[in-house]
């Protein structure tokens, strides 16, 4: 049962540690006699729910590749992998990092439609899409998808950016 003590198993327990800690200190928002049934700390409350339920499944497919391999007494080997290949993924993730850090970057500049359709976009070039007319169309029309949920549906004012404001009214 080595197997057991891979990075999985413990980065599902540690994910799961930081689900509780983050849904405790969403309970500590205070909720308002006049939220609705969607209130402040229903979406932390959620992000919480998600990832303690993906850091389970983490720890339960370590848990039950580790039984497997000691059934079957087979120790699995790690190829020899170069470095240089062994580092993409994280390379990768950093990109989609760095994407995200624009966002953050520029929405209270630009406004959030601008910068979630400049988000979309990104994603799926970087991700392998072509830029094209239908990659556009794919972030327009989920820019507008999002706006329309959030700030129509949901109620939630997002920011309109300090360049657009001025244009939009």
């Amino acid at each position: 049962m080595l197997r057991l003590l891979d990075k999985d198993f413990w980065v599902g327990l540690s994910m799961l540690l930081a689900a509780s800690i983050y849904w405790i200190e969403a309970d500590k928002i205070r909720i308002s006699p006049l939220d609705g049934p969607v209130n402040a700390a229903g979406l932390p409350k959620s992000l919480a729910y998600a990832l303690g339920g993906l850091a389970l499944i983490l720890v339960f497919r370590s848990a039950a590749s580790a039984a497997l391999q000691y059934r079957s007494g087979v120790q699995a080997l790690a190829p020899d992998v170069p470095a240089g290949e062994r580092m993409k993924p994280h390379l990768r993730a950093a990109g989609m990092l760095a994407i995200g850090i624009g966002y953050l970057l520029t929405v209270s500049w630009l406004g959030y439609i601008a910068t979630i359709i400049a988000l979309l976009l990104a994603v799926s070039v970087y991700n392998g899409a072509r830029l094209n007319l239908r990659a556009i169309a794919f972030a327009v029309c989920g820019g507008v998808f999002f706006h329309i949920f959030f700030v129509e549906f949901l109620g939630i004012p997002l920011p309109a950016g300090a360049i657009l404001e001025p244009l939009l009214g």
